[in-house]
């Protein structure tokens, strides 16, 4: 299995600079185990996919745990996984046009007609913000702050929700940032140009590690949300089976440790 980007992020020693303050310490990402193809498993998968040899998984823009899981999946069956970043938009949308096998989202969304949702995790939202919450931004006072959220996605609709509420309470303005993605919120978060970002768990876990020691979630993630595995019928068993055969032999959990989402796994789907 290929990592997404190599990360052990801790931290670096400072050459020459005699008297300087260290460089902070990020995230230390476990390795990600290999993960052998399952014949078993893979027979499950209709022949179609099994001959074209690959998986075509469509995943959130700047993604990591979800890549990893479409990584991880796809060499379980086999297969070689061809990941597609698309809009928070499109997510849902995944296997609409037939130009996706699978689609993985932080968000259970109304799937396609006749397309199956395999739970993956107990996705929530979270806030990043530099060490500290230096400007004290929390989920209940977001008015007054500048804001980032992925276009399009469940936090950009809540953000909106609350900016109408600030305006109609004669409340400092809520200034919506929209972003591209996890990493494009983080270097706006180490530029000045947020005071925090909004984001589905697994996005605000992304954006931590790649803050290198510079971000953090402040505070609980909360929401009841369940991100989910979107695949046609015909693939949806050998998804479960893929996927509990991953939460068995501990590929799952390191995946999760790696983005910061052990609290919100899920238990294997009984397959």
């Amino acid at each position: 299995m290929r990592a997404l980007i190599p990360l052990v992020l801790a931290a670096a020693v400072l050459a020459g600079c005699a008297g300087a303050e260290p460089p902070p310490v990020g995230v230390v990402q476990p390795a990600l185990p290999e993960v052998a193809a399952n014949p078993a498993i893979a027979a499950l998968a209709p022949p179609e996919l099994r001959g074209s040899g690959a998986l075509r998984v469509a995943v959130p823009f700047e993604s990591g745990a979800e890549r990893e899981l479409a990584e991880a999946l796809a060499d379980r069956l086999g297969l070689v996984v061809v990941p597609d970043g698309v809009s928070a938009a499109a997510l849902p949308r995944a296997l609409f046009e037939g130009r996706h096998d699978l689609g993985v989202s932080p968000n259970a969304a109304e799937p396609p007609r006749g397309a199956e949702e395999v739970p993956w995790l107990a996705a929530r939202s979270a806030l990043v913000t530099p060490p500290g919450n230096p400007d004290r931004v929390e989920a209940t006072t977001l008015c007054g702050h500048r804001i980032g959220v992925v276009a399009g996605s469940v936090q950009h609709a809540e953000a909106r929700q609350k900016a109408a509420h600030c305006g109609d309470n004669r409340l400092p303005a809520l200034e919506i940032v929209t972003v591209a993605g996890a990493l494009d919120a983080t270097r706006r978060l180490l530029d000045d140009g947020l005071d925090a970002f909004l984001a589905d768990a697994p996005a605000a876990g992304h954006a931590v590690v790649a803050g290198m020691g510079k971000l953090e979630i402040p505070s609980t993630p909360w929401g009841e949300g369940t991100g989910a595995i979107i695949a046609a019928p015909a693939v949806a068993a050998a998804v479960r089976a893929a996927l509990d055969s991953l939460i068995a032999d501990g590929t799952y959990e390191v995946i999760l440790q790696r983005w910061l989402l052990t609290d919100q796994a899920v238990p294997p789907t009984g397959s």
